[in-house]
């Protein structure tokens, strides 16, 4: 079967790099930002290489098919059964072609999902939550140049069972806010600006001139969420000790 060889490498090279993208940003999606984003050239082989490990593991699949095939029934299966290459496009029949539509879509469709899920697994879970087989196969995953902020408020309270972390924040404006971590969302392209929000807060207001703030009694933030920007933070400490 024959097609142009223009549109026969459009199409070939779609279906090839499509899983490498789905892969590529979904997994981006999940992973905190990092100190500077990926280049065009790392994104491009990060989805040439995903492409290419998800293609040769369904095609690795199917080749274990045909082996079980060939083991059970005893009978080879030829490619020339199925496909004519020297036979022209126009020259099969409407039901064939749907039918190789249909196998061309359902691969592809298998190949988005592979990468999909992949990448799902791979970016979800912090590095400690690898099963076992994957660290006996491929090794400790490197480390990664996560921001000091993802690295002090969600790995570190992660592995020392300090879940939520307590804060205590010193606002620049004077305010005074200590809260368990609810959430962090890392913002913006340049200076990483860092949004957390908060659950069971005590707050102090600013000291007036001449009065010492540690003397000033905390209030309770009952039933509320605080959010501050990491811009109008002047200080900020993790207690280590479980609550």
């Amino acid at each position: 079967m024959s097609l142009n060889l223009s549109l026969e490498s459009i199409i070939l090279l779609l279906v090839f790099i499509a899983p490498g993208f789905v892969y590529t940003r979904t997994y981006t999606a999940y992973r905190p930002r990092y100190y500077r984003d990926p280049t065009t050239f790392e994104q491009f082989v990060r989805t040439i290489v995903g492409s290419t490990v998800i293609h040769a593991v369904i095609l690795v699949i199917v080749a274990l098919g045909a082996v079980l095939y060939w083991g059970l029934t005893g009978q080879f299966l030829y490619l020339s059964d199925i496909v004519d290459p020297a036979a022209s496009i126009s020259d099969y029949p409407l039901p064939v072609l749907a039918l190789f539509a249909f196998l061309g879509g359902l691969y592809l469709a298998i190949s988005l999902i592979v990468a999909r899920r992949s990448a799902s697994f791979l970016a979800s879970g912090a590095l400690v939550d690898r099963p076992r087989w994957w660290t006996f196969i491929l090794g400790e995953d490197p480390p990664e140049p996560f921001l000091l902020w993802h690295t002090m408020l969600q790995i570190e309270p992660l592995r020392l069972n300090l879940i939520p972390p307590r804060l205590a924040i010193q606002m620049r404006n004077g305010e005074y806010f200590e809260g368990d971590l609810y959430r962090m969302r890392l913002v913006g392209d340049e200076e990483n600006t860092v949004e957390l929000a908060l659950r069971g807060v005590y707050h102090r207001v600013p000291a007036q001139s001449g009065d010492d703030s540690s003397s000033q009694e905390m209030q309770s933030l009952t039933n509320q969420v605080l959010l501050l920007k990491s811009t109008d933070i002047l200080w900020l400490t993790r207690n280590d000790i479980p609550n």
